[in-house]
């Protein structure tokens, strides 16, 4: 066979193939919504289509004899019957595969649980693995939303205690007062103002919480002298320590400027201080230190009430915790008693860049630093 019929053989396979080809991609167009199994037989039909195409326009150009173009056509017809049926028989696997994953996907959507199984390809498989995974995400998201809930709810029903128990014993002692049946009543009016006090505290401490939900709390970054914070803080404290029968005391180590807005910091460290005062004993000190460390300025607020329990160390800071639920009411003036206080300073030392945790206590007691980055220089 010359050059140019050899040329006009392959041209007119391509030319099979194409017409072949063109026939299928139609079909699957019209086709698209068919199961799997019916793409695979076009796709399988399609070759084979190709190649007696091509045999039969060879056979018209008489490149082959009448007896060979039989023979081949013969052959070509033999194994695409066949391979239709192997792929036929292939395809029920991809199909039962196909149908498998939608019905994985639907349970899903349910917010059923997915198991894992092995698919007839790589790519099967990958969506299987897929949606195992997203269902253990959402079934871990849909987790944290069940228990965020439940901590929302409990902590509406304490605040909400806590907000009607300062209330009712401001209301008992105006009864009092107006019936004219209160022995003193300056210590009346003196009762009523610690009432208001605390009704001041917890509305402050919950408008607070909100602006940190709500992400719309802002931080003015300036150096801060630490010790001097401190300093103002203990000073402005001591006397309601005093008051109380505790004591309040600033141990200074080293000078630390830190990146800070001092409100919002003060704010933090009064938290600590007045949670610190309300677990402290009669004659209790309590002493909030000044320090550094290669990055960060540190205050140490250290008690000698009872500590905290190993069990409860990583729930100390989380909104509406509290130590016990059967805690009598605080003594301290500006101690909410809704457990929203620490979680304020530890959202006030991360927008900071910096943390809150609980540190060592060696000697009883419990200590709180809270950790904020060094200005430079």
């Amino acid at each position: 066979m010359t050059l140019d019929p050899a040329l006009q053989v392959v041209g007119s396979a391509a030319l099979a193939a194409l017409i072949a080809g063109g026939i299928a991609a139609v079909l699957l167009r019209l086709l698209r919504r068919a199961p799997v199994l019916v793409h695979i037989v076009i796709i399988v039909l399609a070759a084979v289509g190709a190649v007696a195409g091509g045999i039969a326009i060879a056979a018209v150009g008489m490149f082959i004899t009448r007896a060979d173009t039989i023979v081949a056509l013969s052959v070509t017809a033999t194994s695409g019957v066949i391979s239709v049926l192997v792929a036929v028989l292939l395809g029920l696997r991809l199909s039962a595969d196909a149908r498998a994953l939608g019905r994985d996907a639907r349970r899903l959507g349910a917010g059923e649980t997915v198991e894992p199984a092995r698919r007839a390809t790589t790519e099967l498989d990958a969506v299987q693995a897929e949606l195992v995974d997203s269902g253990a995400r959402l079934r871990a998201a849909r987790d944290d939303s069940e228990r965020a809930e439940a901590a929302r709810r409990e902590l509406v029903s304490r605040i909400a205690h806590d907000l009607l128990a300062p209330l009712a014993s401001m209301r008992a002692i105006a009864e009092s007062l107006e019936d004219g049946l209160a022995p003193e009543p300056e210590e009346a009016a003196r009762r009523i103002g610690a009432q208001t006090v605390r009704l001041q505290s917890l509305v402050g401490d919950l408008f607070e919480l909100s602006r940190i939900d709500a992400g719309t709390m802002t931080i003015a970054a300036e150096p801060v002298s630490l010790s001097d914070l401190a300093s103002d803080v203990v000073a402005q404290f001591g006397e309601l320590a005093r008051r109380h029968g505790r004591e309040l005391r600033v141990a200074v180590s080293d000078e630390v400027l830190v990146l800070a807005d001092p409100r919002a910091l003060s704010r933090a460290l009064v938290n600590v201080i007045i949670n610190a005062l309300e677990h402290s004993p009669d004659g209790g000190v309590v002493v909030v230190a000044v320090a550094r460390d290669a990055r960060e300025g540190i205050l140490s607020i250290a008690d000698e009430g009872p500590g905290v329990p190993e069990e409860d160390r990583e729930r100390v800071f989380d909104a509406g915790w509290r130590a016990s639920l059967s805690r009598p009411r605080p003594t301290i003036e500006l101690a909410g008693g809704a457990g929203l206080g620490l979680a304020i300073t530890r959202a006030i030392a991360e927008a900071h860049g910096g943390s809150a945790r609980l540190g060592a206590a060696p000697a009883g007691g419990a200590v709180v630093e809270l950790r904020v980055p060094r200005a430079a220089g």
